[in-house]
């Protein structure tokens, strides 16, 4: 690496951590290279419409909108009340809840901070009504959420499709096992938790009667993931038209089922969709120039160089980059980092024989996980400010959920079948 490559990444470091838009802390060392290099400015506008111009990537604005439009209905409420019926009255049976809540709505936004966004606020509330500490419901709710990345529809996983030029379909295939797991976990350690902490519980059991009504009411958003899932195992539609699919299922869930008649939320929640996907568009775009600028300057290869230097045994150097992921996720928008860190981390790995699909999986889940950690940690500055209490409180109660996730993600890596199973029956 040359002496500009260098100052390029030193001055996105700086940047970086002097909290400046990710997207400028990106952009302006790319374009300070280009400048550098006497490389018109036409190249890297090119080279961010390049990385746009994808039908695939349709499909996030698409799904962003899908949560949107749940947000503004009642379809959220009936997740969480089908879910309360089911597991309330076991001790810390609303911390459950949580869970169970997160991964339906993970079926339907694949997004975190969609997911806390939506039901987040149901969750925090109705824990913080039922005498459950604010911090812990926040901290919970922030953990339950880094299921939606991974389970089918997953925006990261489209993007992760449309850099390495990996079948998205089998991705978001793969992430179901994977998120399935990370449920199991996540509910298995509550279980710990609500004995050790002495967790409350429903006052009873609902009744066959009360579980039966509130499946019926959450049925149709229950059909939503498995429909999409089902869809394109089917082949009938490709995960961009799958995503069309779900805006029109959505809607008409909406009026005929729940008889939302003023559609006035459907322009609220385009508007919403327009904001959220404007900003990922924008990353993505400066973190293709970014990365160009990393690959003109070897630095794919370097790192290549640098991970076999140490081993080339493949579950050392998959605990190398799991390590060096988790690091970068502690500073870096997850978005960012993706685009960015993909054409360096794909190619090593797959070099030593880890399958495309799964270094996907592993990614993103690692990526993922640092919207719970400090200084970043997005999706507990959220969960905190629904709950209003001090994000320092929240990250203190999170830490336990995140070995717990670390677990997960340990597992997911070293055992390769949970993550290719579906993929490869199907």
């Amino acid at each position: 690496m040359g002496a500009l490559g260098l100052i390029v990444i030193a001055m996105f470091v700086v940047l970086a951590l002097l909290r400046v838009p990710v997207w400028i802390a990106l952009l302006a060392p790319a374009l300070l290279y280009s400048f550098a290099e006497g490389q018109p400015v036409i190249f890297s506008a090119t080279n961010m419409m390049r990385e746009l111009d994808s039908f695939t990537f349709l499909a996030i604005p698409l799904f962003i909108y899908v949560g949107s439009l749940m947000n503004h209905g009642d379809i959220t409420e009936n997740i969480f009340n089908f879910a309360d019926s089911l597991v309330g009255h076991y001790q810390g049976g609303l911390a459950q809840v949580n869970i169970v809540t997160s991964l339906i709505f993970a079926g339907i936004s694949g997004s975190a901070l969609a997911d806390i966004g939506g039901v987040g606020r149901v969750l925090i509330k109705s824990m913080v009504d039922a005498d459950y500490d604010a911090d812990f419901s926040a901290a919970l709710t922030s953990a339950s959420a880094t299921v939606g990345p991974i389970f089918p529809p997953s925006i990261p996983l489209i993007i992760f499709g449309i850099i390495a030029e990996v079948s998205v379909l089998s991705l978001l295939l793969a992430g179901a096992l994977p998120a399935l797991l990370t449920v199991a976990a996540l509910m298995v350690g509550t279980v710990y938790i609500a004995k050790a902490r002495d967790l409350p519980s429903n006052d009873k059991r609902a009744s066959l009667g009360n579980v039966a009504r509130t499946f019926v009411y959450a049925l149709p958003a229950l059909l939503t993931p498995v429909v999409l899932v089902a869809g394109m195992l089917a082949g009938v539609f490709s995960p961009t038209e799958a995503a069309g699919v779900t805006v029109a299922y959505i809607l008409l869930v909406n009026t005929l089922v729940y008889r939302i008649v003023d559609f006035r939320y459907v322009w609220d929640a385009a508007v919403e969709t327009a904001k959220t996907s404007g900003s990922i568009v924008i990353i993505v775009a400066a973190a293709s120039v970014f990365s160009f600028v990393l690959s003109v300057e070897g630095v794919d290869t370097m790192f290549a160089d640098a991970m076999f230097s140490i081993s080339s045994n493949k579950i050392v150097l998959l605990l190398l980059v799991n390590a060096v992921l988790l690091f970068i996720g502690l500073f870096l928008d997850p978005i960012a980092a993706l685009v960015m860190m993909t054409p360096i981390v794909e190619p090593t790995l797959a070099q030593a024989g880890v399958d495309p699909i799964h270094i996907g999986v592993i990614m993103v889940f690692n990526l993922m996980l640092g919207l719970l950690t400090p200084p970043l940690g997005l999706s507990v500055y959220l969960s905190a400010e629904i709950s209003g209490v001090p994000v320092a409180d929240v990250f203190s109660r999170t830490k336990l959920y995140y070995v717990i996730l670390i677990v997960a993600l340990l597992i997911i890596t070293y055992v390769p079948q949970i993550t290719l199973f579906i993929p490869r029956t199907f």
